[in-house]
């Protein structure tokens, strides 16, 4: 027996060692999720690519979300003009507002999955009350000036990368087509890439 504990020990340090080599090596990701509120890739690539991986990746991941798209401000922010019409355009200004209340990344996450879902109430309010934000809040901001500013904040964002498709996902604030195409379908396998296979289950 008094031989064994040595080799126990030294079995015991060696795995210690491991893990924190494999934790020193993990690297958190910024990841910026440019998309539409009824956009339905924007819809698809939420519903199957982030929320079914989220819980795997949310401890070496920074999520920012920029709900504008392809759409475009009038004259300052006095209207907008966005792909999918009017009610795109006031649920992207409520997405914005809704967020911006939310400093939790969690509770973003569980907004937006909620949101971002074909059979989700259009106007973005249902899934507002069902995150815990303060409504009346909200709903100032997304009638007034606050969510014109957040919009053009978010419009200001999305000329700075040369979007052409919707949704559009950055790393790191680096654009990279290859990235982007590939995280379209296959986001757990670009983030376990990104942080040295540090995520849960890569």
């Amino acid at each position: 027996m008094q031989r064994v504990v040595p080799v126990v020990v030294l079995a015991l340090a060696v795995v210690a060692t491991n893990v924190a080599v494999l934790s020193a090596d993990t690297t958190r990701v910024k990841v910026t999720l440019f998309y539409e509120h009824l956009c339905p890739d924007s819809i698809r690539w939420v519903s199957n690519q982030l929320a079914p991986n989220y819980d795997a990746l949310r401890n070496v991941m920074d999520i920012e979300f920029i709900p504008f798209g392809k759409s475009r401000s009038i004259n300052g922010g006095e209207s907008f003009e966005c792909q999918h019409g009017p009610l795109e355009c006031e649920g992207n200004m409520a997405q914005s507002c809704i967020l911006n209340f939310l400093p939790e990344q969690d509770r973003q996450v569980s907004y937006v999955s909620c949101q971002m879902d074909f059979n989700a109430d259009p106007r973005g309010w249902e899934c507002a009350f069902r995150s815990g934000v303060n409504l009346v809040n909200a709903q100032q901001c997304a009638e007034g000036p606050l969510g014109v500013q957040l919009q053009l904040e978010a419009e200001r964002r999305t000329r700075q990368i040369p979007l052409t498709f919707v949704p559009t996902i950055v790393f790191n604030d680096q654009f990279d087509q290859s990235l982007t195409d590939r995280a379209f379908t296959d986001f757990f396998g670009v983030m376990c890439e990104l942080t040295n296979n540090g995520a849960v289950g890569c």
